[in-house]
């Protein structure tokens, strides 16, 4: 079996987390597009942040998908790219590449704040899964 740590498992909660806030804001006709107003980014954003409510629709299992969530952590790669002052030009990115040079240049997988665990879970070393 394959350890997987706890940052594993927060990246793979907040992909979770994109896709059901991605697709609460698309079912109120929010949808982002390059060149955005501010006030249009942030209503996105607050559409995606929203608490969830007892009369809201469930999220579909099909924006859990594989390539759903793989769309979404490339996504956070460029958000992350920008943010470290990286110059994402227009045209084809390889995802993987850019994953591989965040990982390994900015420790991307593994540096981190210290945090309080959102799963609470005892650090045993021989957590399996």
């Amino acid at each position: 079996m394959r350890r997987l740590d706890t940052r594993a498992f927060e990246f793979i909660r907040e992909l979770w987390d994109d896709a059901a806030g991605n697709h609460r804001a698309q079912q109120q006709g929010l949808r982002p597009s390059p060149g955005d107003s501010h006030e249009h980014r942030a209503r996105i954003l607050a559409a995606m942040q929203a608490p969830e409510r007892s009369d809201d629709l469930p999220v579909p299992a099909g924006a859990f998908t594989e390539h759903a969530l793989r769309s979404h952590l490339s996504a956070a790669a460029v958000s992350t790219a920008r943010g470290l002052g990286l110059v994402i030009r227009p045209g084809s990115l390889d995802p993987q590449a850019l994953l591989l040079v965040l990982g390994e240049r900015y420790g991307y997988w593994t540096d981190d704040i210290e945090h309080t665990d959102p799963f609470d879970w005892p650090t045993a070393e021989d957590d399996t899964i």
